[in-house]
């Protein structure tokens, strides 16, 4: 279904800028970068395209979550995570990091604001992998956030349903997008009610990006070079290694009913914001099946992973 006839009124994508207007090179480009989105390399290949001055990166604390236990990180970690706007270094020309457009912006009212979304089941497998792939010595500089990142090691019908992590598994697209909102609980899933709020405000929030892609959409490279009016290429970067042995396991066995379930209630929203922007970045394509072959090949790649393929 197409998000133009979604239903309950939320709004559509009309006039969301299709990424073909080149980038102005006078003010920051500013990357929203939702974790698991092939963000590093879409980050390097903007980045290796545009040549920045000078790039500023981090983290804000849209996706903590109600975690406050900063001050157990590594303090080289620590640096890079603003607690406001106002601690973002302010002399960059390209800045990038898993932060909110409010942030964002805040820092940088004038930048251009650029983003690239993942079908978002696929793109929850991916994170669920991702985390249990990691061995505790390798998160322990994350402080006591480290439990939070350990939790991969649980099953994954159990790892879509903590609510104490939902900070990072509930629609992670849209809430970067509006935090801070009120109807975004930190420590709790949305509530279905307030979908069709909460997507309004999300569709609103994309139409001020200067451009906004899919990871999957075949004319992605087409489509970013267009922007910067010069060639991009994206190297491949950050890929999930394969899972240590003690904690492998068949997916097939993982993604029972109730998984699939969580799988989808966790990526409702994002769905939608998905599937209008690749309606609007990649003209031409059978949108639905791209988004069927998104979800084969993330659960193709993540049970290699599992299984310890590299």
């Amino acid at each position: 279904m197409s998000v133009a006839t979604r239903p309950g009124g939320a709004e559509t994508l009309a006039g969301l800028p299709q990424g073909l207007v080149r980038h102005d090179p006078a003010r920051p480009l500013a990357f929203m970068h939702v974790p698991k989105t092939a963000g590093i390399a879409m980050i390097g290949g903007l980045a290796g395209a545009l040549r920045p001055r000078r790039v500023v990166s981090g983290f804000d604390r849209s996706l903590f979550g109600a975690f406050d236990g900063f001050d157990t990180i590594d303090p080289d970690l620590r640096r890079h995570i603003y607690a406001s706007p106002a601690e973002v270094p302010r002399d960059g020309d390209f800045i990038a990091g898993h932060m909110a457009p409010s942030t964002l912006v805040a820092s940088y009212p004038d930048a251009q604001l650029v983003t690239c979304l993942r079908e978002p089941r696929a793109r929850l497998l991916s994170h669920w992998v991702y985390w249990r792939a990691q061995p505790a010595d390798h998160v322990s500089a994350w402080g006591s956030w480290a439990r939070i990142s350990l939790t991969g090691h649980d099953p994954l019908a159990g790892f879509l349903g903590r609510r104490d992590i939902a900070c990072q598994t509930d629609n992670l697209a849209l809430r970067l997008l509006l935090w801070p909102h009120k109807l975004l609980p930190p420590d709790d899933f949305i509530a279905e009610r307030d979908d069709d709020a909460l997507l309004e405000a999300a569709l609103m929030r994309l139409r001020g990006f200067a451009y906004a892609d899919v990871v999957e959409n075949p004319r992605l490279v087409a489509n970013a070079s267009a922007w910067c009016g010069r060639p991009v290429t994206f190297p491949v970067a950050n890929a999930t290694p394969a899972v240590p042995a003690e904690f492998r396991v068949p997916l097939r066995r993982e993604l029972t009913a109730l998984a699939y379930d969580r799988l989808c209630a966790r990526s409702r929203l994002d769905l939608w914001l998905w599937t209008a922007v690749a309606e609007r970045q990649a003209p031409g394509v059978d949108v639905a099946r791209l988004c069927e072959y998104a979800v084969a090949q993330a659960v193709a790649r993540c049970s290699e992973l599992l299984c310890g393929g590299g």
